[in-house]
Parts: C-alpha cells; structure tokens; sequence
C-alpha cells in the first residue's frame, strides 16, 4: 500500500502468549470492510507466526484466518487489562471521531459504514452512527484529541486509580485518566496538559507511568507529587 498514514502498529500479548497487532487501513477507508487483507484489523497469532485453530474466521471464505477484529481505521493504542484480560483499543478516527473500543472475537467495529466523525473537509462520511450488526465504542471523543499509547494503572504507587486507563493526546498535549467501571468509563480527566505530543505511555515496575513524549524528545517520569 503506498501511502503515509494510518499504520495503526501496536503488539500486544494475552496472558496465553498469543500475539495481538492493529493495522490500520491505511487511508484507505473502505478497506476496512475488505476481510480478504489486513487493512483496518486487529490479527492475532501465534508467537512464531502460527495462525491459531481457534481464530474467529479460520476456515471462513472471504477472510484471512489471521484476523481477530476489523472494521478499525487507525489503532494507536493496545493494551489487555491486567486484570480482567479485556483487550482495549483506541484509534483515530477523523473529525470528530476519535474512539476507545473493547476488542471482541470477529466483531466488526463498522468503519467507515458508521462512525461518529466527519472528513476533514467537513463532509459527511456516513449519516449512520449505529448499524445492527456493528461495534458501538465504549467512548468517543468530540473534539477528536488524536489519541496515542495507553495504559492501565496498579494503584501501586497512584493511590485510588487503580484498575483505571490513561490515555495520551497528541493533539492537544495532555494525558487523559479514565476511571472504569467495568467495562464503562465513569469519568475523564486531563491530567499533564501541556506535556507535548504523547506517542506512548507505560506504568514502570515501580508504578510510576513513563511517557513518551515526541515534541519534546524526551521520557518523562511522573509520579504523585510531581
């Protein structure tokens, strides 16, 4: 595919050792809804490439067997909840759309038949935001802040959030904490506004978060108090 956006690009493993990645669709948005390539999924294997027996789509004609999920546009953060093993995502979506997904077996998270963003020049995508059949997000951001890297919080160290997610914002330069519920989001809070362009952000061993900063060039350590 030539092009320069939309590579999606995050790993991660479940506690079985399997590998998850999102590729995004690379511009191409209807692509999304083309289950015969990898633009705009979520695939999963094996460690060593393998592709898993029990793969939603294994056997399937019209589908790759590597893939988990589509109908994505541009993940950009991944990550399974330590606890709960739920896998969440976020992608970029366009104007407006911006959203946080539970990854689910063969779902079809509907880009671009629904979404609730528009184009960049203002025009309409799509009138539909739901669609039987297709993936609601758990929350989308309107304004879109062009989400980027995540992670779940212990608690460790940051007293209260534990179980929670934060989320960095390329383009409006903060941290953004979600507090769960479950599977909800309760509550967003910015946190770290001004901190530069985040690219990713991790909890350390020793519980405090660690961001990738891209403006700036930097790792930044933040624990409570600083």
């Amino acid at each position: 595919v030539k092009g320069n956006n939309h590579f999606g690009s995050r790993i991660a493993f479940d506690k079985a050792g399997y590998l998850y990645v999102s590729i995004g669709e690379r511009g191409q948005m209807e692509e999304a809804q083309n289950t015969t390539n990898f633009q705009g999924t979520v695939i999963r294997l094996h460690d060593d490439g393998r592709v898993p027996a029990d793969n939603p789509f294994v056997g399937k004609q019209g589908f790759r067997p590597e893939i988990y999920s589509y109908g994505h546009r541009n993940p950009q953060g991944m990550m399974f909840n330590p606890k709960t093993g739920d896998l969440w995502a976020h992608e970029h979506g366009p104007q407006g759309g911006d959203e946080l997904n539970l990854v689910k077996k063969g779902a079809n998270y509907g880009w671009p038949a629904i979404t609730y963003g528009i184009n960049y020049d203002n025009s309409i995508i799509t009138k539909d935001t739901v669609r039987a059949g297709l993936e609601q997000p758990v929350l989308f951001w309107r304004p879109s802040i062009a989400p980027c890297g995540m992670t779940f919080v212990s608690g460790k160290l940051f007293k209260g959030w534990e179980g929670d997610l934060l989320v960095g914002s390329m383009r409006f330069n903060y941290i953004e904490h979600l507090k769960l519920d479950g599977q909800k989001v309760v509550s967003q809070t910015k946190i770290c506004e001004n901190i530069g362009r985040v690219r990713d952000l991790r909890e350390g061993p020793d519980g405090a978060i660690y961001v990738a900063v891209e403006s700036s060039g930097l790792i930044v350590r933040l624990s409570p108090g600083n």
